[in-house]
């Protein structure tokens, strides 16, 4: 046998057995390669949940329009015409008319003594103006002046007159003297801002008649000196009197020769009888001449 020979007969066992050999290797293989995917295999992986999506996307909401296009409000002041407040007009009423008339009376006055005669526009407690008779009487006496005041012809506030009293035969209430001698003392006598002091209830002879009234002081007065003195009233013939009498200056008064010199002085007064009123006559037209 040749050496090519010999070749390929080596050849030819090595490709038959080669072949043999692969056909091992590859079933190898494969069951290498399958054993190895079994092994090496992990575990089944968890399905993950899809995100949920909303299958319509939400659109915005539109701005709001009015239907009609209105102009924007517009505040507009009103104006206002204030009602102007009045004004108060303060009306001072003199308190002395300045004139008037000699009471129904005789007095009999000390040497140096003077007299006036005049009217008191009085503003009474129940808001009404009225007018009263005023008299004075001012002169000398030991250690000071002395003054007599007189009012008169005034309207009590006690015992109105009832016009159907008469007819009912109801007697008329007699006013009292001492409730408006109090009333006038500090409306007409003294200065309302005085701190005024009374006493108690007394009688006082006046005028040949007794009367009714009480001791008096008033003092801190604004304008007037501080004096002290007593008042009295009478009412004779249907009219009021009430004699206010005191001193200046205040202690003069604790001298008992001046209270007898100002108790003489009333002592002397004489009440008459007022005369009536004469009606004036009437004044007529004349009548025109007839043709």
């Amino acid at each position: 046998m040749t050496a090519f020979s010999q070749l390929s007969a080596i050849s030819y066992q090595l490709s038959a057995s080669g072949n043999r050999y692969w056909k091992l290797i590859t079933h190898a293989s494969l069951l290498i390669t399958l054993f190895l995917a079994a092994c090496s295999s992990a575990p089944p992986t968890a399905t993950t949940t899809p995100t949920l999506v909303p299958s319509l996307t939400a659109s915005p909401l539109p701005t709001l329009q009015p239907s009609v296009t209105e102009p924007p409000l517009t505040a507009t002041a009103t104006p206002f015409t204030e009602t102007p407040t009045p004004t108060l007009i303060a009306v001072t009423i003199e308190p002395l008319l300045g004139q008037g008339s000699r009471p129904p009376l005789d007095i009999t006055l000390p040497d140096g003594w003077l007299v006036g005669y005049d009217t008191f526009v009085l503003g009474d407690v129940d808001r009404e103006v009225s007018f009263v008779p005023l008299v004075v009487y001012s002169g000398p006496v030991t250690g000071g002046t002395g003054t007599i005041v007189l009012l008169w012809g005034f309207s009590s506030v006690v015992g109105g007159v009832n016009p159907l009293s008469a007819q009912m035969g109801t007697p008329l209430p007699e006013p009292d003297m001492w409730t408006d001698g109090l009333r006038l003392l500090r409306l007409a006598v003294v200065e309302a801002q005085c701190n005024i002091g009374t006493d108690l209830r007394r009688d006082y002879p006046v005028a040949g008649l007794t009367g009714t009234g009480t001791q008096f002081a008033a003092v801190g007065c604004p304008e007037t000196s501080d004096t002290r003195g007593w008042f009295v009233g009478v009412r004779e013939f249907g009219v009021p009197y009430i004699f206010y009498v005191y001193t200046d200056p205040i202690e003069v008064m604790d001298n008992e020769a001046v209270q007898a010199e100002l108790q003489a002085i009333l002592d002397s007064i004489r009440i008459s009888e007022p005369q009536p009123i004469e009606a004036t006559p009437e004044i007529t037209a004349a009548p025109e001449p007839q043709s």
